[in-house]
Parts: C-alpha cells; sequence; structure tokens
C-alpha cells in the first residue's frame, strides 16, 4: 500500500476516484504525514509502534483480568468459609437460647409459689402489727404561739399539758403507733410509712392521709418541697424503684393517679376539667369513675 515515493497510500482496490470529478468517496480515508518529516519516518514507525503497545497493553489487561477473577474467586471461596462457620454459630446459639428460655420458664415455675408465700407472708406480718396505723407528727412552733404545750417522753407517748391547774396531774398522755417530735424528717417518717407501699405492690389496698386542724402541717407531709420531698413523692418513688426491682417475666405494672379533695363534706376531683358537682372521682382508666359518699 505504499506509493513510489515513499509515502502511504489507503486507496482500496475497486474504489478508484473518478477522473472526471475528483472528490473523495465516503469510504476513503487518506493519511497525510506532517510537514518537514520524512514521509517513512511520519507514517510507518508511529503506526507500529502504537500496535505494539496497544498489543502490550492488551496482553497486560489479560493478565490483569486474569488475577481479578482469582482474586474474586478466592473471595467467594473465603466468604463461603466464613458463612459456613457463621451459620454454624448462629444455631449453636440458637440451640444455647432454647436451653435458657426452658431453664428460665422452670426456674420461674419454683420462684412463682415462693413469691406468693411472701407476699402472703409479708401481709400477715402487717395484720400482727395491726392493720390501722396512728402516727402523731409535730412541726415547730411559730414565733407567735409562745412556749410548748407539749412533751415527748418515748417514741410512743405524747404528753399534753392541759394547763388546768385545779387537777392533781394537769398533763396528760396519749399513746400513739409511733410519735414524732417536731425536729424528724420526712425521711424518718417514710421509713415507717414504706412496708405499706410495698403491701399495696401485692396487691393490697392501702390507704394513707393526713388528719387535724387548720394550719398543722399536713400539707407539709404529704407534698413536702423540692428539697424536702413529702410523703407523696417518697411513696411514687419507691412504687417505680419497687416495679423495676421485679424482673419475673409475668409482672406487669400500670400506673394510675387520682386526685380529690374532700373539704366541709364536699368531694371535688381535682383532675376533672369539668366542675360537676356530682361526688365521683376517676380511678385508673377514663371510663372507671367511684362514688363517694
Amino acid at each position: 500500500m505504499t506509493d513510489t515515493r515513499g509515502g502511504w497510500c489507503w486507496d482500496v482496490p475497486g474504489f478508484e476516484p473518478p477522473t472526471a470529478m475528483p472528490r473523495a468517496p465516503p469510504t476513503t480515508m487518506v493519511l497525510r504525514p506532517s510537514a518537514g518529516a520524512p514521509r517513512a519516518a511520519a507514517g510507518a514507525v508511529p503506526v507500529a509502534d502504537r500496535l505494539g503497545q496497544l498489543a502490550d497493553s492488551v496482553q497486560l489487561t489479560r493478565e490483569d483480568c486474569l488475577e481479578l477473577r482469582q482474586e474474586a474467586s478466592d473471595l467467594l471461596e473465603y466468604s463461603n468459609a466464613k458463612l459456613g462457620r457463621v451459620t454454624r454459630y448462629l444455631g449453636f446459639l440458637a440451640a444455647r437460647t432454647r436451653k435458657l428460655d426452658q431453664t428460665a420458664l422452670a426456674t420461674e415455675a419454683r420462684i412463682t409459689p415462693l413469691i406468693h408465700e411472701k407476699k402472703r407472708l409479708f401481709d400477715d406480718l402487717l395484720t400482727l402489727k395491726a392493720n390501722v396505723k396512728v402516727f402523731c407528727c409535730s412541726r415547730p412552733l411559730f414565733e407567735d404561739e409562745g412556749p410548748s404545750m407539749i412533751e415527748f417522753p418515748d417514741d410512743f407517748t405524747i404528753r399534753v399539758n392541759t394547763g388546768d391547774e385545779s387537777l392533781t396531774n394537769p398533763k396528760k398522755d396519749y399513746e400513739f403507733d409511733r410519735v414524732y417530735g417536731p425536729h424528724t424528717g420526712q425521711g424518718e417518717l417514710f421509713h415507717d410509712v414504706q412496708p405499706f407501699v410495698q403491701s399495696a405492690l401485692d396487691g393490697y389496698n392501702i390507704s394513707i392521709f393526713a388528719y387535724g386542724q387548720s394550719r398543722p402541717g399536713k400539707t407539709q407531709t404529704l407534698e413536702g418541697s423540692s428539697h424536702y420531698r413529702g410523703l407523696y413523692l417518697r411513696s411514687f418513688e419507691e412504687l417505680f424503684d419497687l416495679s423495676n426491682s421485679d424482673t419475673t417475666s409475668t409482672a406487669h405494672f400500670n400506673f394510675y393517679f387520682t386526685a380529690c379533695e374532700l373539704y366541709n363534706d364536699q368531694v371535688r376531683d381535682l383532675l376533672s376539667e369539668s366542675r360537676s358537682t356530682v361526688p365521683k372521682v376517676r380511678m385508673g382508666v377514663q371510663e372507671s369513675f367511684v362514688e363517694l359518699v
């Protein structure tokens, strides 16, 4: 395909251009050598080198492809081996889990009667100590109230000075299940109430209330403050702590709160949005009401 002058000619036999109107047909390709260089050096040598480079590139690419195929095969084999080990380990864990579940059920079957027996014995203990307990709590005196007329001989007796000099003994003693002086903390008071909270969680009805005339400290005893918490918050915290500490799978607790007021023989639900005068107090779920008389 080289002409007599040493150049390249890409004319294909049978597709020579016509002599009348010389123009390149669509299938004719003409390679023109660059100016200033010999025709043989500009055309023949670079193309041959390029072909050699392409052949080398193809060979390297084939080798890389073979290496990648081998690496992919090795990775597939490794992943299959790992997957097999993981599958066997998961089967082992599943078997252990089933065994532990069976052991837990058997243990729970043995523990449940003991829990019921413990609740019964605890309730019997509180019954022996008396189902109704009356505690007397005294607050500190205000500055305008004068000297105290009360004495505390022991933890169960309060002595009141009647001031009647005509009597041989103007002082009278009153006994309670427990007497708390004016400087007793809320924590010590709750310590004696705490067993009843446990009994309430065991399923028994418990009532804790403060009784007295105006300004004796009922609200302070029950509500307290953020720094001096009363029986309300301490009882709630005890209920939550006891429920969280019970890890038996059969235990499930629902807590509901009701706030009502009994004043001058009138009962009011403090959480009710309606101002109805009907003496009904919401207890538990929304559809549950208790009529108080």
